[in-house]
């Protein structure tokens, strides 16, 4: 990745030299002031007392009910669909809305649709609660507090979907089965405490300049080594067994046995190993032309996921990304033009750039295909660079992550008006689903 250096001068303020004055205390003002100071302590040893009285923590809860005003549609069941994504977004946007306007409302975090199936009444609904409250408070307390707060709201609100009251069942969940539940839904990051990351974080932290990537925030990111030669490409975790990437990145080797696969935020040492077991490129792969540059790899054992190793959800076929679309590129990668790989894991928010302006004579002239996306900026300054090919541009939906591209070539790092070019996964959807399944 490359990033524009700005370099801020302290700037160097004059001294200013105060006159001393001597202070004269009577024994009034001496009281005043030692009773002000013990008051000071007095209100510090509170707040303190309150916040160690008062920590919170996480609850969580398995919720169920029947939705009855929606029919069930086939591809709810597939959790890559539009059909799915938007229905489990509006039923999470609603579960926000009843307990962000209800007192305490800063006590609910997130909610997330585990499942939809389907019901001779419409639509069962299977989501995690997570909530802050109290260390002080029970798991079962808790529990009538949400559930008064729920049947309060299904009372006065007209909500846009309609909640069977007596099929609302909550159940309390420890950290793992929580942790079991979310892995099953793809592209969502969570930190250790396993508390969501949400999408505005990484943004926060380009603006603040802090570059290299905080664990478990892109949880997918994988490296391809070749074994006595070190870090070669990026990949994408897309599944616990499958790998995407770049089928220029096995242009010297295409034995599997050869390479491994890491994860984590550094290369040295890495969080999670694995061998990789088969490696298939697309048959139609043009190295003269970057036409067709993806590759699947399999590895041997699958990875248990967690806080640091997630997979990142594939895009559905019909997902289409307007220009200037914010996205995110990460990579291992040199951050000068032909400069050595970084151990730790970097970072970059681009923007899509429109096909019609990337073919344009005086950017790349007629190179892009529709099977390629271009995105960074026309000024240059923020790009991949080599050695992160392969790896992931993704894209952000209501805090759940999609692989739009792949790194795959583009003049030079960060020129102007030469835009990183990317695999548009989009294109490639049935190919993915042909050789795995996924």
């Amino acid at each position: 990745m490359m990033y524009a250096q700005v370099e801020i001068s302290e700037a160097e303020y004059p001294r200013v030299e105060y006159q001393r004055r001597q202070q004269f205390w009577d024994p009034i003002r001496l009281a005043l002031f030692t009773l002000a100071i013990v008051a000071i302590i007095g209100i510090a040893i509170g707040i303190v007392t309150h916040f160690v009285v008062e920590d919170d923590k996480s609850f969580y809860y398995l919720a169920s009910f029947k939705v009855t005003n929606i029919k069930y549609k086939e591809n709810y069941g597939i959790r890559s669909s539009r059909e799915f994504r938007e229905r489990s977004h509006q039923i999470e946007r609603m579960i926000s809305r009843i307990f962000r306007r209800s007192s305490g409302g800063g006590r609910f975090i997130k909610s997330h649709v585990i499942k939809l199936s389907p019901d001779e009444q419409g639509v069962n609904v299977l989501m995690v609660l997570m909530f802050r409250y109290p260390s002080t408070d029970s798991a079962e307390r808790v529990k009538k507090k949400i559930e008064r707060i729920l049947h309060q709201n299904l009372k006065i609100k007209q909500l846009p979907l309609t909640i069977n009251k007596p099929s609302f069942s909550l159940t309390p969940i420890d950290n793992k089965k929580m942790r079991n539940l979310l892995n099953s839904r793809c592209g969502i990051r969570t930190t250790s405490s396993n508390m969501p990351l949400p999408a505005s974080s990484s943004t926060e932290r380009i603006v603040q300049g802090r570059e290299t990537a905080m664990d478990g925030e892109w949880p997918w990111q994988a490296s391809l080594q070749l074994v006595g030669a070190g870090h070669q490409c990026g990949a994408s975790l897309i599944s616990n067994m499958w790998l995407l990437t770049a089928a220029h990145c096995f242009r010297r080797n295409k034995d599997p046995s050869q390479w491994i696969a890491t994860f984590g935020t550094t290369i040295t040492p890495p969080a999670v190993k694995r061998s990789l077991g088969k490696i298939i490129l697309h048959e139609n792969y043009h190295r003269d032309t970057n036409e067709n540059d993806i590759a699947l790899a399999q590895l041997t054992t699958r990875v248990e996921f967690s806080n640091i190793v997630q997979r990142v959800c594939l895009p559905d076929s019909s997902i289409k990304l307007p220009p200037k679309t914010s996205v995110f590129v990460t990579g291992f990668g040199s951050i000068v033009d032909d400069g050595p790989t970084q151990n730790k894991l970097r970072q970059a928010r681009v923007e899509t750039i429109s096909t019609d302006v990337c073919n344009r004579k005086d950017v790349y002239d007629g190179l892009i295909t529709p099977g390629m996306l271009c995105a960074g900026f026309m000024e240059g300054k923020v790009d991949a660079c080599k050695g992160d090919s392969g790896g992931p541009l993704v894209y952000d939906n209501h805090d759940i992550w999609y692989i739009v591209g792949i790194v795959s070539w583009g003049q030079s790092c960060a020129l102007p008006k030469k835009p990183g070019v990317y695999t548009r996964v989009t294109k490639y959807r049935d190919w993915i689903a042909s050789k795995t399944g996924i």
